[in-house]
C-alpha cells in the first residue's frame, strides 16, 4: 500500500513539474482568443465606423427619454415654463441653485455638458479614423465622414448656446488629456459651419428613419448660418429643403387614425405611430425609440408624467359636498387617457394663455381634441353624486396652483404605453428632432433679419394656414411673434433655451435695442423676455425657493469639476459665476496643437 502511494506521489510531482516548466517557458495557460475586438481591427471600414455613428443616432434619445428631463430643462430656462416640482433641490432660484458645483442629477441642464462631449467623442472617433479605413468608393467614405461632422456640429451648436465659450475637441484622444483651453463661441461656429458645408454635399438624400440625411444637414446648417449672421446663406440652405420637392407640410389626414373624424391632421402629425411613416413628408430627422427595440429606453418618454399637471391627486379634487370625487387608480380610463402627471414642467401664463389670445380655430389649441382644459377632467369616482361632471379644483395651499392644474397640448404629450405598466407616464415613441415646419420658421427668421418682411410673413402663414389659424400681415411681425409661433408649433421639439439664447446673441452682435456683446452677461434679450413673460422675479415662492433668474443665466455655468481636473490648461467660467475672475482670452484658432 505504501509503495503504491509513493508511486502516485512521484507521478503527481512529475506532473506539476511539467506544468511549471511549460508555464515558465511557453505561457501556455494564457488565453488565446480566436479574435480580438479592438478599435484597431473594428473601425477599419464602412461597417465598423457606421457602428460608432449608430451610437450617435441613439444619442439623440438622451435628452428626451427615460426621465432625463434635459429637454424639459430647456423649457424652464425660457419663457415657456418653470420647474413645477415641490422638491426643494430642483431648480427654481437660479441665483442660489444654478452654480458651477451644482449636482446634475438635480440641476439637470448641466447634464448637457457630459452628454454632449460623450457624443462629440464618438463623432471624433469616426473623423480621426476615416483616412485609415478602407472603403469601396469615395461616396461611402465621404458619407461616413459627413455624418460624423453632422453629429459633432449638432452637439457643439447646443453647447455654444448653452455654455458659450467651450473647449473645441476636434480629434480622438486615446490617452488622458488635461490641458484643454476654451475656444470662443464664434470660432467654434465658424468651424462647424465649414464642416457642414462639406457634409451637405455627401450626406445621402434618402435614408432609413433615424439616420441623418442631406435635409437634416441643411436644417442644422441654417441654424448655424443664423448664428453667424449670414442670413442670405440661411435663406438659401432652408430653401434647398423647402423647394426640393421631397418635403411638404402634412395638410391631409394620414396614419393610424386617419379615418376617425374626431381627430385632425395636427393630431395625426404627433402620434407615435406616424412620426416615421414613409407617407409623412414633413419629417426630416427623428430619434427612434419603439417598445421592444434593442436598447430601447425602458423609461419611455415620460411626457404624460413630466409635462402634465398633478390633476389626479385626490386631495386636490373634492366634489362640492367635500367628498373625494376622484379615483387615482392608474388603470382608470381617464388616467390612462391623460396620464398620471406630477407637473414637473409647469407652463407659464405666456404659454397657457398669451400666445393663444387670438387662436380662434387654430387646431393646435382646439379644446375638442388637441388642447387640454380643466373642463375635460371629470369626477370619476362612481360614489360621488357629481360623477361624470367637470371637476372643481380645491387647492390645499396656494403653492399647489403651480402643479395641480394647468392647460397643456394633449396631442403633443399623449404617448400611450405598448406594455402593461403600473402608472401611465408616457411610453416609447419616436420623436421629432427636425421637421419641415421649423425649416419654414427658420427661413422666416432669416428673412426678418434681412428686412424682407413680406417673405417672412409668407413663410409663417404657411404654418398657420396648415393649423387653420388666422393669417398675419406685415404689421404683426417682429422677433417676438416669430418666437411665439415657434412656441405654438414646436413645443417640446425645439431646444427652447438654446434657440432663445441664439437670438439674444444675434441681437447683441447687431446692437439691436441697446444690446451688446460687451455687457452680454448683464443685459440681454434672453433675460428681458424670460423676466417679462414667465413667473420668475415676481415674488412667487414654491418648493422651498423663490422663482428667480438674473441676466448672466443666459449662459449656464461650466461644471467646476471639469475646470478643476483640467490641470494643464484653462477652461473659462462664464461671467457672473464664481471663478470667472480667473478667465483668460479664449482661443480663436483651431489646429492640431
Amino acid at each position: 500500500m505504501k509503495t503504491k502511494v509513493k508511486k502516485i506521489n512521484r507521478c503527481l510531482v512529475f506532473f506539476f513539474f511539467i506544468i511549471f516548466i511549460q508555464g515558465c517557458q511557453d505561457n501556455w495557460l494564457e488565453p488565446r482568443p480566436l479574435s480580438i475586438f479592438t478599435p484597431e481591427n473594428i473601425f477599419v471600414d464602412k461597417e465598423g465606423l457606421d457602428a460608432i455613428l449608430l451610437a450617435n443616432r441613439e444619442g439623440l434619445r438622451t435628452e428626451i427619454y427615460g426621465g432625463s428631463r434635459m429637454l424639459a430643462s430647456e423649457l424652464y430656462c425660457s419663457e415657456i415654463a418653470v420647474c413645477g416640482s415641490d422638491v426643494t433641490a430642483l431648480l427654481k432660484n437660479f441665483d442660489i441653485q444654478l452654480t458651477p458645483t451644482a449636482n446634475p442629477s438635480q440641476i439637470v441642464m448641466l447634464k448637457y455638458w457630459q452628454v454632449a462631449y460623450n457624443q462629440i467623442r464618438n463623432a471624433n472617433t469616426v473623423i480621426s479614423r476615416i483616412d485609415n479605413a478602407t472603403f469601396d468608393n469615395e461616396n461611402d467614405r465621404n458619407a461616413i465622414l459627413a455624418e460624423g461632422y453632422f453629429f459633432r456640429a449638432y452637439w457643439y451648436y447646443k453647447l455654444v448656446n448653452q455654455f458659450g465659450d467651450v473647449p473645441f475637441i476636434h480629434k480622438e484622444y486615446t490617452s488622458p488629456k488635461l490641458d484643454f483651453f476654451s475656444h470662443s463661441r464664434k470660432t467654434i461656429l465658424t468651424k462647424i459651419q465649414e464642416d457642414l458645408e462639406f457634409a451637405v454635399n455627401w450626406l445621402p438624400e434618402i435614408v432609413l428613419p433615424g439616420k441623418v440625411n442631406r435635409a437634416a444637414g441643411y436644417h442644422l446648417l441654417t441654424k448655424i448660418y443664423l448664428s453667424n449672421l449670414q442670413f442670405d446663406k440661411a435663406i438659401d440652405s432652408a430653401s434647398k429643403i423647402i423647394n426640393d420637392g421631397k418635403y411638404t407640410l402634412m395638410e391631409e389626414r394620414f396614419g393610424i387614425v386617419a379615418n376617425d373624424n374626431r381627430f385632425n391632421v395636427i393630431w395625426d402629425l404627433h402620434q407615435k405611430e406616424n412620426k416615421s411613416l414613409s407617407s409623412n413628408s414633413e419629417v426630416i430627422l427623428v430619434a427612434q425609440d419603439k417598445y421592444g427595440y434593442p436598447d430601447a429606453q425602458t423609461g419611455g418618454t415620460n411626457t404624460m408624467r413630466d409635462l402634465t399637471p398633478f390633476w389626479s391627486h385626490t386631495s386636490y379634487i373634492r366634489d362640492p359636498d367635500g367628498k373625494s370625487g376622484m379615483r387615482s387608480s392608474p388603470f382608470d380610463p381617464q388616467i390612462l387617457k391623460f396620464g398620471r402627471g406630477v407637473g414637473y414642467v409647469s407652463s407659464s401664463n405666456y404659454f397657457k394663455y398669451y400666445i393663444w389670445q387670438n387662436a380662434d380655430k387654430d387646431l393646435r389649441h382646439d379644446p375638442d381634441t388637441n388642447w387640454m382644459t380643466k373642463a375635460k377632467i371629470l369626477y370619476n369616482n362612481p360614489n360621488s353624486d357629481y360623477f361624470g361632471q367637470p371637476v372643481q379644483i380645491q387647492y390645499t395651499s396656494p403653492s399647489d396652483t403651480m402643479r395641480s392644474f394647468f392647460e397643456w397640448p394633449h396631442y403633443k404629450v399623449f404617448v400611450p404605453h405598448d406594455e402593461p405598466v403600473g402608472t401611465p407616464t408616457g411610453g416609447n415613441s419616436d420623436w421629432y428632432i427636425f421637421r419641415l415646419a421649423e425649416t419654414y420658421l427658420l427661413r422666416a427668421e432669416a428673412y426678418y433679419w434681412n428686412g424682407n418682411i413680406e417673405n417672412a410673413v409668407s413663410d409663417i402663414n404657411k404654418i398657420r394656414e396648415r393649423a387653420n389659424a388666422n393669417p398675419i400681415n406685415s404689421a404683426d411681425l417682429d422677433i417676438g411673434f416669430i418666437l411665439d409661433e415657434r412656441a405654438r408649433e414646436l413645443y417640446y421639439e425645439e431646444p427652447r433655451k438654446t434657440e432663445l439664447t441664439r437670438i439674444a446673441f444675434i441681437m447683441a452682435e447687431m446692437n439691436i435695442n441697446g444690446y451688446s456683446l460687451d455687457d452680454f452677461h448683464e443685459n440681454n434679450y434672453w433675460y428681458d423676455r424670460v423676466n417679462d413673460l414667465n413667473y420668475y422675479n415676481k415674488g412667487i415662492y414654491y418648493g422651498g425657493n423663490f422663482y428667480k433668474v438674473s441676466p448672466f443665466h443666459v449662459l449656464w455655468p461650466v461644471p467646476q469639476d471639469q475646470i478643476d481636473s483640467n490641470t494643464g490648461g484653462r477652461i473659462n467660467q462664464n461671467k457672473g459665476y464664481v471663478g470667472s475672475e480667473n478667465n483668460i482670452s479664449p482661443k480663436t484658432e483651431i489646429n492640431d496643437n
